[in-house]
């Protein structure tokens, strides 16, 4: 399953995840496995931001609730 099933997403992923994929995967030679590992790293980055986004509005932890 692809780590970017909604298609408002560009065809391509932004460079800084492709740059990290091509250095995750430096022995990859295929341009569709180091794009995959771009999304997925795209995807982890979002769910990070999210997470810390969330932890100021949690009024169990601080937030403004």
């Amino acid at each position: 399953m692809p780590a970017h099933p909604d298609p408002s997403h560009p065809q391509n992923p932004p460079d800084w995840a492709l740059d990290q994929a091509a250095r995750d995967l430096d022995d990859a030679e295929d341009r569709s496995a180091i794009v995959e590992r771009a999304w997925e790293i795209t995807h982890i980055a979002q769910q990070i931001e999210d997470e810390r986004h969330d932890e100021y509005d949690d009024p169990d932890q601080g937030g403004e609730g």
